[in-house]
């Protein structure tokens, strides 16, 4: 009886060896994957934790900068060929095979596949022009998937004669890490497209780098300036959402602005947050910018203007917008969740308040904003004093504002005006 279940057991083992599973192990920066599920290919960009693959089982590693292999023993390259885009893996007896025969004595436990560049996305001149955009460029951030199309994360009017962003627009929180090949391509949702490559500006021209701008601003910290050392300012994406911050870094100098820090981190932050939590069941189109210049108070140029709060390196300036303004706009359009949301990134504003832009601030007429944590403490000046405003009247303010003059008149055409005060 003993020896008949050791046997029994010997041949449960020697099933489980056959049909073992490999493991995929994947590093940063991660590479795309594709596969076959029945009549759909899914494209997607694997988790930390790796990919599964059973036996017989295979997907396709797509990587535009080139893919690169790390074998268990530490030996790292592309097998010494041309640096290949897309190669075949398939799992053959616990073992990973690449394009069918390279690697074949390697367990799918040793095998690791990683991009050879973070550099995925590309800058693009759009064919299409953004709202508003008429006297700028419209540029998209994207890149082509196989089999997918066009994926685009960003789209940007942009002033190339004075290197300034007007604003730039992006979905909120949406999956940017999987693709389903039969679905229409939802990239127009942003009102631009990948055009001609246009590479990157900094090649060419010189931007305000991070560590720049900090060095300069000890520095003027350093000379007792009383307004550096009364607060303290970062160089800074106007994209704060992490997922940005990643996947957009290489882009960092079109998007830096001078933020106020208790803004960037307490109400903006807040913000950000009420937004994604709202986009579990709703999803919308972001557009960010800025408007006009923080000044400092009591000092005045020689022309009697205020002195703008300015920090300069050897050959460049950078000056902190006196506002920071997210436009909300849902996808399937709903007028009472289109909105501005605009936060005041000066702490030299005495009494700020948003009559400025719009009659009533209208942030507590948006539920889901005033139950949140940022609808408890927008209103506090040391967190950045943050207010709401309908859309129409805010494009009447904000120069450019991503909203054309027949989008313009449509709205106020449908919004009611309320009679004058007698």
């Amino acid at each position: 009886m003993f020896e008949l279940k050791l046997k029994f057991f010997a041949l449960i083992i020697t099933a489980f060896s056959v049909a073992k599973a490999c493991h995929l192990n994947v590093d940063h920066p991660i590479p795309l994957f594709s596969k076959n599920f029945g009549s759909k290919n899914l494209t997607f960009r694997a988790k930390p934790s790796g990919v599964e693959l059973s036996e017989n089982e295979s997907i396709e590693v797509y990587c535009m900068s080139g893919i690169m292999y790390k074998r268990y023993n530490g030996y790292i390259g592309n097998n010494g060929a041309v640096i290949q885009k897309k190669a075949l893996l398939q799992c053959e007896n616990g073992y990973i095979y690449v394009n069918r025969g390279q690697y074949g004595n390697m367990n799918g436990d040793e095998l690791t596949v990683y991009c050879s560049s973070s550099f995925s996305s590309n800058l693009y001149e759009s064919k299409s022009t953004l709202a508003n955009c008429d006297n700028f460029m419209s540029y998209a951030i994207g890149e082509h998937i196989p089999l997918v199309g066009t994926a685009i994360k960003a789209g940007i009017c942009y002033d190339l004669e004075r290197f300034e962003l007007k604003y730039a627009n992006y979905i909120a929180y949406q999956r940017n890490d999987f693709w389903i090949s039969s679905e229409p391509n939802l990239s127009h949702e942003l009102g631009v497209d990948l055009g001609i490559q246009i590479g990157n500006l900094k090649n060419y021209f010189d931007f305000m780098s991070q560590l720049g701008f900090n060095v300069s601003r000890d520095m003027m910290r350093s000379d007792s300036n009383q307004f550096f050392n009364a607060f303290e300012f970062d160089y800074d994406s106007i994209l704060q959402d992490d997922y940005f911050h990643n996947q957009l870094g290489d882009f960092a100098y079109i998007f830096n602005t001078m933020w106020w820090r208790q803004l960037r981190q307490n109400n903006w932050r807040y913000f950000l947050g009420a937004l994604k939590e709202r986009t579990y069941s709703e999803k919308y189109i972001i557009f960010v910018g800025t408007h006009g210049n923080a000044t400092m108070p009591q000092k005045e140029n020689t022309d009697g203007k205020p002195e703008e709060l300015t920090v300069r390196s050897p050959n460049l300036a950078v000056t902190a917008p006196k506002y920071i303004w997210a436009y909300v706009k849902p996808v399937i359009p709903n007028n009472e969740e289109e909105f501005v949301v605009i936060a005041t990134n000066s702490p030299y504003i005495e009494t700020p308040d948003h009559k400025e832009f719009c009659k009533q601030d209208i942030c507590d007429d948006i539920a889901w904003l005033k139950k949140s944590r940022f609808g408890q403490l927008r209103r506090i000046p040391t967190f950045g004093y943050t207010f709401c405003c309908p859309v129409e009247e805010v494009a009447k303010i904000i120069e450019h504002f991503p909203v054309s003059t027949e989008g313009l008149e449509a709205i106020t055409a449908a919004v009611p005006l309320l009679p004058s005060p007698a």
